[in-house]
């Protein structure tokens, strides 16, 4: 009896630091590139954005892109276009001549419209509910609500909630006692409420810095958590609904944080960031595999034909945002901002080879 349990105890022992201390992948995002889709352009679209949408109507797969004020809607996965739609900027179903933001979801598109309000639409184009922005205080200096950068919108369909960010083109000294910087909007009632969050103290060096001094966020719905992306720090915030908390999101690399400067012109004032600076960019949620990518810009060279390479690499954390995987590209041949689809991840190629047509590769992990 005693052997046995001495042997039962072994193998839980073991089975636990196995899970606990899963196998680390650093490698070449390349090797997991699987195949290219094709979406073809019309004679309307010069560039397809880096990212749809993906939605089942009718027992059909399609993907949703937002260019110029139309919607283009393709079917999935032979990248035909199948329809146009041109929305209009003016008018009773205007959506406003400035888009900060734009989300494709089951229910409808949302815009962030002109800084005054949220547009919900339906397909066609036609509005369906306007939302007025929410006021900020003195401190906030002023409001930028965006999906720029990183901040891109989320939608939960079961609660009718719509998650945004008002983040800052550049970190100032009264920001620093400011956290109303994450929004949630119930749409059924029209209520904003904010999801509040501190600047750590180490940003107070990256003032009037819009590579060093903004922020990033994901939403995961599954989880209710906010992912918090700062561009100087290893590890990423987690907003839970009664806490906060930190996870480790370093890179292998050695980074290299520089500081931006800026230049008074007159009566304006010109923000100069340094573009070969380290910085961890932002985070995308895959839903269907419950993995996190956080986009790292490691680290941009000029060569002496005044053409650049730049080392970046995705980290990518499992459901229980635990570090699995670092891999490596260059992001002046892969457009590190991508979608999700049941069959994997998509990347636009940042070279194309014809203007009929646009390529995004595949990952499969």
């Amino acid at each position: 009896m005693g052997k046995y349990f001495f042997f039962l105890l072994a193998v839980v022992f073991s089975c636990n630091s196995k899970e606990s201390n899963p196998e680390f992948i650093s490698g070449e995002l390349t090797e997991y590139i699987s195949d290219t889709l094709y979406f073809e352009k019309d004679e309307f679209t010069k560039n397809l954005p880096s990212k749809f949408a993906y939605l089942e109507e009718n027992d059909s797969s399609l993907l949703y892109a937002w260019y110029d004020k139309r919607l283009l809607k393709y079917s999935y996965p032979s990248g035909k276009l199948l329809s146009s739609t041109n929305f209009f900027a003016e008018g009773p179903d205007g959506i406003g001549s400035f888009i900060s933001g734009s989300l494709i979801t089951k229910d409808g598109l949302f815009f962030i419209s002109d800084q005054k309000e949220i547009v919900y639409t339906d397909f066609e184009g036609k509005v369906i509910s306007r939302f007025p922005l929410p006021a900020v205080p003195e401190e906030r200096l002023a409001a930028n609500f965006s999906a720029m950068n990183g901040n891109d919108m989320t939608y939960d369909a079961a609660t009718k909630t719509l998650f945004l960010a008002d983040v800052p083109f550049v970190l100032k000294e009264p920001n620093m006692n400011y956290r109303d910087w994450l929004w949630k909007l119930d749409t059924r009632s029209g209520n904003f409420d904010s999801v509040g969050f501190n600047y750590p103290e180490k940003y107070r060096e990256h003032y009037d810095d819009p590579e060093l001094g903004v922020f990033a966020h994901s939403y995961i719905i599954d989880r209710d958590l906010f992912v918090v992306n700062f561009p100087a720090n290893d590890s990423l915030l987690i907003l839970d609904s009664d806490k906060s908390y930190w996870v480790d999101g370093r890179s292998a690399r050695t980074l290299t944080f520089e500081k931006g400067k800026t230049e008074p012109r007159g009566e304006w004032t010109v923000f100069n960031p340094s573009m070969k600076t380290s910085r961890y960019k932002f985070t995308q949620y895959d839903p269907y595999r419950k993995r996190l990518f956080r986009y790292v810009n490691i680290e941009t060279k000029e060569s002496e034909i005044e053409t650049y390479t730049n080392e970046s690499s995705f980290i990518l954390l499992d459901s229980e945002l635990g570090k699995v995987a670092e891999l490596f590209f260059d992001n002046q041949k892969i457009i590190p901002s991508g979608f999700f689809t049941p069959n994997g991840f998509y990347l636009k190629l940042a070279e194309q080879q014809s203007d009929d047509r646009e390529g995004y590769v595949r990952f499969d992990f």
